[in-house]
């Protein structure tokens, strides 16, 4: 197990070269019961994300255990790497391949929404709410191309000051001293150039 100076050094040329997954998190995936002094994975251990994911009904089809899957993709997002296939190949080193990630993230089963009020639920309670709190709604517009992309329309963007095409993520949140605390969103499309989402 590497130190943490050589965890340090590794995060701080994350800019700089490929990022790869510190030696801790590729021991987490392959121990799960090994205590970790990642932030992240410390977090993720510390919130109980393996109990929340089973209390939002996420199970494995088969292969490799359902939370450490969330565990990878949701790394992936946070490092905020464009290719899963590189994140894959170059940071998971051969324990998890890419598809395993793609199918998890197109699995109709899996209720995210549920798994995010989890989340949400035991952040406020951990919250030491103090002075001033309040309820916000926040709108983001993401741009997406692609003809045959679903879920997509056109939106006014006020930071370009121009319609683009993308999506619109709605967010109800908790702001207060300590932080802000997302607690449920919903995908907006306008009926302006829709492309729908897939029923299924």
């Amino acid at each position: 197990m590497k130190s943490k100076s050589h965890l340090n050094r590794t995060l701080m040329h994350r800019a700089t070269k490929i990022t790869e997954l510190p030696a801790l998190t590729v021991d987490f995936l392959h121990h799960s019961g090994l205590l970790m002094d990642n932030l992240f994975a410390s977090l993720w251990k510390r919130i109980g994300m393996k109990t929340l994911l089973s209390r939002a009904g996420f199970k494995k089809r088969s292969g490799t255990a359902i939370d450490e899957v969330v565990y990878a993709l949701s790394l992936w997002l946070w490092l905020k790497k464009a290719s899963i296939g590189l994140f894959a190949r170059e940071g998971l080193q051969g324990f998890m391949g890419k598809d395993v990630l793609y199918d998890t993230m197109n699995r109709e089963d899996l209720n995210w929404r549920k798994c995010h009020e989890q989340i949400a639920a035991k952040a406020v309670r951990g919250l030491k709410v103090s002075g001033k709190r309040a309820f916000v709604v926040d709108d983001t517009i993401g741009r997406r191309f692609g003809k045959k992309m679903p879920g997509i329309s056109s939106h006014f963007d006020h930071t370009s000051g121009r319609h683009v095409m993308g999506q619109q993520v709605v967010t109800l949140g908790l702001s207060c001293e300590e932080g802000f605390v997302p607690l449920d969103s919903e995908l907006f499309i306008s009926q302006s150039k829709a492309q729908g989402l897939h029923q299924p």
